[in-house]
């Protein structure tokens, strides 16, 4: 059956619960509660028929991700949507209650009259390796923290020296940790990763960390058909506002992925002075009297538009590509 003739499951996540909203074999509209477990979802699944229905499920990470793989591996359809597009849609329809059943029947109305994209999962491979590289985020972000926190106790004039003692042990111990992540890191790339990765680090100014954390992020740029729709996704992309007379730019669609943004900001500074075509970009804001950080997020839209064409075309970049084609053609 046509995923536009199936009817929708919306689903409201939560640690404990899902709360799943449908309609029934006499188009009665039914509310449940199912426990967020392997067990209750599996006996849920049994009950209806994947020829019938299909999942709209509310992106929550890792709450959500037991129920769309389960669903998923039994054949149905399933869509995931951000929960801000079901705000911003309970808004529209000046809808004023929240309750977990009011907001399942709210993402039910939602897959029906948008019908979404049906979910495409990540290989185990991405998923272990984007595991990997959360865990090495957060152990640096410790490491940070910890190292902060130890240069300021040193200010003091009655520093405890157990307790000095201690802040360096324990960096000593993350430092330790960082250093087994980072040699677990090659040992989850086959052939076809390392491929797209050594692509991605052709690009002047992007490194080793800021490839794995694009590839993991993207599947590889398989979930892409655009670069346009690949900048938007990392919240690079410019916003226009215009409404008669006035118009105006609010900035950047600060969307998602605020970690892999910050990497690409710092990317950007090596590119604006080693990168030949984001250099110009660079100049050529400013000459118009662009601030330096307007610039240097055009320089960060600029190589994420670079590495989505050199692994789509599978050709490692090259600055005086440009120069070269027009001498040939």
């Amino acid at each position: 059956m046509s995923n536009l003739l199936k009817k929708v499951i919306g689903v409201d996540v939560g640690a404990k619960f899902l709360t799943v909203s449908f309609n029934d074999d006499s188009n009665q509209n039914q509310v449940q509660n199912i426990e967020n477990n392997q067990r209750s979802i599996l006996a849920f699944l049994k009950k209806i028929s994947r020829e019938d229905y299909c999942f709209v499920i509310e992106a929550t990470g890792n709450y959500s991700s037991r129920l769309l793989h389960l669903s998923l591996s039994k054949g149905f359809e399933s869509s995931l949507i951000n929960c801000m597009s079901v705000k911003h849609f309970s808004r529209m329809k000046n809808i004023i209650i929240k309750t977990d059943a009011e907001d399942a029947k709210l993402i039910k109305l939602y897959g029906e009259m948008f019908r979404p994209e049906i979910y495409v999962p990540k290989s185990i491979q991405i998923e272990h390796l984007d595991q990997e590289i959360k865990l090495l985020n957060d152990l640096e972000e410790e490491k940070r923290r910890y190292a902060v926190k130890l240069k300021a106790l040193r200010y003091n004039p009655h520093l405890n020296p157990n307790t000095e003692k201690h802040y360096e042990k324990r960096l000593k111990q993350l430092e330790k940790e960082v250093q087994e992540v980072e040699l677990r890191l090659p040992q989850l790339q086959d052939e076809e990763f390392k491929e797209i990765k050594n692509l991605i680090q052709s690009v002047s100014g992007i490194g080793e960390k800021t490839s794995l954390q694009l590839i993991t992020a993207t599947s590889g740029f398989k979930n892409f058909d655009s670069a346009k729709s690949l900048v938007k996704y990392f919240g690079l992309a410019p916003r226009i506002y215009q409404s008669g007379k006035k118009s105006y730019s609010p900035g950047k669609c600060r969307t998602s992925k605020t970690h892999i943004r910050g990497m690409l900001y710092v990317c950007s500074w090596t590119a604006m002075k080693h990168n030949i075509p984001c250099k110009e970009l660079y100049l050529r804001l400013l000459a118009k009297g662009k601030p330096k950080k307007v610039a240097l997020i055009a320089v960060c839209n600029k190589l994420l538009r670079i590495c989505f064409g050199v692994v789509k075309n599978k050709i490692a970049y090259q600055q005086d590509y440009q120069k070269n084609l027009k001498i040939l053609t």
